[in-house]
């Protein structure tokens, strides 16, 4: 078995296990803050405050990791969230939910990058048909058995039992990771991943910089619906809190199945008319979300959504993977773009919520979206040769 093919099933495995955890950290994480009595503007802010930490050490993450390796960096970033889960039962409030949470998102990213930048690496050889599998079985943990473990743990164990458990899948994956990074070595082109002149040469490569601006408007938009769906299904359409629960489970299973399933006709389509049809899909989906009311709306929105994300970062992964550059640098930052779209779009959706209605930051989102979508046109019509030679 060549060495891609042997990495690829420790790998999702993995990425399975954390992404079911994060998942599951989310949805417990919502449920509790509303059980708590969170208001729509707090609840944006404890949705920030992970993609507020993760967001200051993502560039770094990638000189620790080029320093003292891989394996290493990610044990020990993954014992940090299993301690801090064990503890959050122990304190009540909102505000210790958001700090714990804070605390929780600046373990992340060594984690993160060390995985996102390992799939690039070997991207070449897997093939670009599989660009999405990462995500994929990411999504498949975040999307649909987290919530679903999250739901139905809250009601049977209550908070601190799924915190408990939480805190516990951490720590399985911390020594897990022990044997699955065991013949992972630092690159020393990594050191400088953190550097202005690095940043900048990736941020003027018209590749790059087009799919971390994709990946923003990707994480700006899902935080949105990740954070406020719930308790919008709840309020205004009336359904029970396992339903409203539950979109976030169609949603991260429609995802998984684009990126799945549509590698090939992805490379088939072209890159004009995937993103054309990927911003058609997100508009229907804000639309959907905005203005309808009722659970099969709210779903088709969340499948609406999901193709459209799914359809842009297979490109992207395409895009990126194809690339010359280190893929510690390209990982960290196209990571980062996407935090910071997190973390503004839960921040701003939050004080959008307070004052206009939880329905009307799907509806807000719309204009952003467009003028942002419109400027990344724009490039892409005037893109490298390089970039244009996927059409064919």
């Amino acid at each position: 078995m060549s060495p891609s093919r042997a990495f690829l099933p420790g790998f999702m495995i993995l990425t399975l296990l954390s992404g079911s955890t994060i998942g599951m950290a989310k949805i417990v994480t919502t449920l509790y803050a509303i059980d708590l009595g969170a208001t729509p503007l707090q609840l944006g802010v404890i949705g920030a405050m992970e993609s507020l930490g993760m967001l200051l050490l993502t560039l770094p993450a990638g000189v620790f990791i080029a320093r003292y390796g891989a394996r290493r960096v990610y044990f020990l970033a993954s014992l940090g969230p299993m301690l801090l889960n064990l503890a959050i039962p122990l304190f009540s409030g909102w505000v210790w939910l958001a700090m714990f949470r804070l605390l929780i998102g600046l373990c992340i990213p060594f984690r993160m990058v060390a995985m996102s930048s390992a799939f690039l690496d070997r991207l070449r050889h897997i093939g670009n048909a599989k660009a999405g599998w990462y995500r994929a079985a990411l999504t498949l943990g975040m999307g649909l058995l987290g919530p679903l473990l999250g739901s139905g743990l809250s009601a049977q164990v209550g908070f601190a039992g799924c915190f408990a458990t939480i805190g516990m899948c951490f720590g399985a994956m911390a020594f897990s990771s022990l044997g699955f990074w065991r013949d992972a070595a630092p690159k020393p082109a990594a050191a400088g991943s953190a550097s202005g002149a690095s940043l900048w040469a990736l941020l003027n490569d018209r590749v790059v910089s087009q799919s971390c601006l994709v990946e923003m408007l990707c994480g700006a938009t899902h935080a949105l619906f990740s954070t406020f769906i719930i308790l919008l299904a709840i309020t205004r359409a009336g359904v029970s809190q396992p339903w409203a629960a539950s979109l976030l489970m169609v949603q991260g299973a429609a995802l998984v199945v684009v990126l799945l399933g549509l590698g090939r006709a992805v490379q088939r389509l072209g890159t004009r008319s995937t993103y054309l049809f990927a911003m058609v899909s997100a508009l229907a989906a804000l639309l959907l979300l905005g203005l309808g009311s009722g659970y099969s709306v709210y779903a088709l929105g969340a499948v609406l959504l999901s193709v459209a994300m799914a359809l842009l970062h297979l490109l992207n992964m395409a895009q990126l993977g194809a690339q010359p550059m280190d893929k510690g640098r390209i990982g960290g930052l196209f990571n980062l773009a996407g935090l910071l779209g997190s973390c503004a779009s839960a921040l701003l959706g939050g004080a959008v919520a307070q004052r206009l209605g939880i329905a009307n930051v799907f509806l807000a989102w719309i204009a952003p979206l467009v003028l942002a979508g419109g400027f990344g046109w724009l490039r892409h019509l005037r893109a490298a040769p390089g970039l244009q030679a996927m059409e064919h």
